[in-house]
């Protein structure tokens, strides 16, 4: 197999053809779908409409989502924290009620973010984003406390602790991010913040989930552990933030993936490492999103428990909401849906993994051997091929490439392949949004074209019989795409 594979390399610099062999019957680990555990949204009072309602449900039966994590539960447009009588505080939950009905309704739970702060707890008045989250420390702990704990006891009463005890929660968004955008407080208001939380959350019941430090960059991991060591404070998870265009920037293309890695190290064995927020980085519907969203699904699968895209949707209100089918120009959203429910290729991606196995056969050469392209193999129902070329944005070094796959351990009544593209003339919308004219408002006959120029169309591929149970066939990928090739 060496010689193969020096042979191999040579081919490669010579003939400009990439040899790999996929044995079919090796496995070789686990392809977790890191994705479908969970999937993030604008803030909480959106789902609260129709549209994004029926988005949720489209892309829960397409992708299979299990939870869907959103800002601002508490902020005032939610209604949550009003007043009261003789100067109390008056607490209404009918709003979050409606948003965790229809999750529950669907199939779906919701990982909870607590946060931001209702203006008649706040201690301070400034506020991020267009429905003004207000981002100040409580300005009385005790009276923090007692609502987080009642928050709590109406989870309880109305869903049962053995459904809540299933949920997620964790403790505001970002508090080291942007500066001050997200917490006014600092590093240590924050574990304060998060200790009084927790503990309110445990008085209730000593069995609910929940953690922090909801960093952007993975910051505070070791910080955060180290406060709740010293004081005591329960944690259930940690989670954080990661997008791969973050300071110091996409220096390679294992960058995130490297970053995972060392913040998986710094989590006790046994405790879940969630990243609750990333993407590309750069927020486009083009291909480049697809083959970045496998190549790291790859890249992560053992350093984390899930990876959570954010967002599901551009109906997306942090600095208002743009009616622009696409936003190529003025600040785009990473939604793998764009706001009239058109998936964009990163939606097909994640679609191709769900319909993938969940076991890893033996690849050679390795993933990263080649400077831009990998091949992984999946088994399930079917062996699936994925063919990922990808560099990242600010690196020039990527062309073309020629891919031959050699696929051992096939049945031998194995006859055909067939072939899912995502590149610029398969699975995209954008480029005849493009042709249209870039219509601001769609009709309907608009958005019904579009949606069918995203489908994933499967199309029969050339297979080559080189014996009894081994196959072989060719593909040739632009930059930036990706392709699935299924043998039947």
């Amino acid at each position: 197999m060496r010689a193969l594979l020096l042979f191999s390399c040579i081919f490669i610099s010579v003939f400009g053809i990439s040899d790999y062999i996929v044995s079919a019957n090796q496995p070789k680990g686990s392809f977790p779908h890191l994705y479908e555990k969970c999937v993030g949204s604008c803030h909480a009072a959106t789902a609260l409409r129709g549209d994004w309602q029926r988005q949720m449900l489209q892309i829960h039966n397409d992708l299979g989502f299990k939870q869907v994590r959103f800002h601002g539960l508490f902020v005032d447009d939610m209604s949550v924290v009003l007043p009261g009588d003789n100067g109390t505080l008056f607490f209404s939950w009918f709003n979050i009620d409606e948003i965790f009905d229809f999750l529950l309704g669907i199939g779906m739970r919701p990982f909870v973010e607590i946060g931001f702060m209702p203006e008649l707890m706040a201690s301070g008045n400034q506020t991020w984003s267009h429905f003004r989250a207000n981002v100040t420390p409580p300005k009385d702990y005790t009276v923090w406390f007692q609502f987080i704990a009642e928050f709590f006891r109406h989870l309880i009463s109305r869903y049962g602790a053995q459904e809540i005890l299933q949920w997620n929660f964790e403790v505001w968004n970002e508090p080291n991010c942007c500066p001050r955008d997200f917490w006014t407080g600092g590093q240590q208001e924050y574990f304060r913040l998060y200790e009084v939380t927790a503990r309110a959350a445990k008085s209730v019941h000593p069995k609910i989930r929940i953690g922090g430090p909801v960093t952007a960059m993975s910051a505070w991991v070791p910080e955060f552990l180290r406060y709740c060591q010293e004081h005591n404070v329960p944690y259930d998870f940690v989670s954080t933030h990661e997008y791969p265009t973050d300071p110091p920037g996409p220096e390679s293309r294992t960058f995130f993936s490297d970053v995972l890695k060392r913040t998986r190290a710094l989590v006790p064995a046994g405790v879940p490492l969630y990243y609750t927020e990333m993407d590309d980085g750069y927020n486009d519907a083009t291909p480049y999103a697809a083959a970045f969203a496998i190549f790291q699904a790859y890249m992560a699968r053992d350093s984390v428990d899930f990876l959570s895209w954010w967002p599901f949707s551009d109906i997306f209100e942090e600095a208002g909401l743009r009616p622009d089918p696409y936003n190529l120009e003025w600040m785009p959203v990473a939604g793998l849906n764009n706001i009239n429910g058109i998936p964009k290729a990163s939606y097909r991606a994640l679609q191709l993994m769900r319909w993938a196995g969940s076991t890893l056969v033996d690849t050679t050469p390795g993933f990263l051997d080649h400077p831009t392209v990998g091949v992984f193999g999946v088994t399930g129902n079917h062996t699936s091929i994925f063919v990922v070329n990808w560099n990242v944005k600010s690196s020039k070094a990527i062309q073309t490439e020629t891919v031959r796959v050699t696929v051992q351990d096939v049945p031998a009544a194995t006859t055909r392949a067939i072939i899912y593209r995502i590149d610029e003339s398969h699975t995209a919308s954008t480029p005849l949004w493009i042709k249209m004219g870039k219509p601001m408002y769609l009709t309907p006959s608009q958005v019904a074209q579009l949606k069918q120029a995203s489908e994933l169309i499967p199309e029969s591929w050339p297979l080559e019989h080189i014996g009894d149970h081994t196959v072989r066939f060719v593909v040739t990928i632009p930059p930036n795409c990706l392709y699935n090739v299924v043998i039947v």
